[in-house]
């Protein structure tokens, strides 16, 4: 299950993926497949954090499997790209 709310310290959105099974995201893989998939990486901290631009917005993807979508407001669209990571992470999302 996907949650999206705005996040104000960083003044947008925050995405969070919640299921029963501990997931944890490869920032390190998730880096080479958003390159080949024609997203600009702007900047990989190996392990930490991945910033990438999706749809024109910076995008901010922890191994945790939090995002943070700078400067949008609607959850909606925060959901739309998360999805977008989280398949080329190969994590299935629940409905």
């Amino acid at each position: 299950m996907l949650v999206a709310k705005p996040c104000t310290s960083m003044g947008g959105i925050l995405v969070q993926l919640y299921q029963w099974k501990k997931v944890k995201l490869d920032v390190n893989e998730l880096a080479k497949k958003m390159r080949e998939a024609g997203y600009n990486v702007k900047t990989l901290i190996p392990g930490i954090m991945l910033i990438v631009e999706i749809d024109g917005y910076e995008v901010s993807v922890y191994p945790s499997t939090k995002i943070i979508i700078k400067e949008l407001r609607d959850e909606k669209k925060g959901e739309e790209i998360a999805r977008k990571i989280y398949d080329l992470a190969g994590i299935e999302v629940e409905a």
